[in-house]
């Protein structure tokens, strides 16, 4: 089987020629009916890597001091929890965009991308950077900025392309639907906060904006599993695995 047959979703040629598959609607409840297999999975794993965020920012405390942490101290902690975070998200993100094309996912295919630390870590970093910068020059710069950047790190995770090029790749597969992708993105968020403050609801909630951002990517990038993978879901990938008509 060739890459091609294997090709699923959008393709980056596509969306960048104007022709990218993207409505709001449609991915809400594509991915509202792919959380079936991962919830257990994804909340697994955040509680996993909340504890670990506590236990280093409590060790760094000790290590630099609580009240009054210096600017070396600061960045340290800053930096390990990047370490932490970032390939966990790279991680987490696959997972997704797997279970939206029906395949099987496990509970460590969260944890793949720490053996790719630092290339993760310097994406999710860089663009932290550029959008802190866009909301000192002004708040608007920021506000695009975050949406315009969300692909950055699923791009490196998925398609391992050099550092900058993620996002400059990101800000150029954004921009063609930068509405959807803005509302999307608003839209997953709320739902994360609203599971948040009503304290179980989070179990739903943050698998369904996991699923939200992974068919986002795959309508505008797409996917190309791996050699050898299976490519249609069986009762290992959680649910049907047709895939959805946009």
């Amino acid at each position: 089987m060739n890459d091609s047959s294997r090709h699923t979703g959008g393709s980056i040629e596509r969306t960048l020629a104007g022709e990218a598959e993207l409505e709001i609607m449609p991915v809400l409840r594509e991915a509202w009916a792919r959380i079936d297999g991962i919830k257990g999975i994804v909340v697994g794993g955040l509680l996993l890597i909340y504890a670990a965020m506590v236990a280093a920012s409590w060790l760094l405390g000790q290590i630099f001091g609580v009240d009054e942490q210096t600017l070396v101290g600061s960045t340290i902690t800053q930096l390990v929890l990047m370490m932490i975070v970032y390939p966990f998200f790279a991680g987490v993100f696959m997972l997704g965009l797997r279970r939206s094309v029906g395949l099987p996912v496990r509970f460590e295919d969260q944890f793949t991308f720490y053996r790719e630390l630092m290339p993760i870590v310097a994406v999710g970093a860089l663009q932290s950077l550029v959008t802190f910068l866009g909301f000192m020059l002004l708040i608007l710069p920021g506000i695009y900025l975050t949406f315009a950047l969300c692909l950055a790190v699923p791009l490196k995770a998925e398609r391992n392309l050099p550092i900058t090029d993620c996002l400059l790749m990101s800000v150029r597969l954004v921009n063609r639907k930068f509405f959807e992708v803005a509302v999307l993105t608003l839209a997953s968020g709320a739902l994360a906060l609203l599971g948040v403050l009503s304290l179980i609801g989070w179990i739903w909630t943050i698998p369904w904006t996991l699923m939200i951002l992974a068919i986002i990517y795959r309508q505008l990038a797409g996917f190309t599993p791996p050699a050898g993978t299976p490519t249609s879901g069986g009762p290992d990938a959680g649910g049907d695995s047709g895939s959805v008509e946009f």
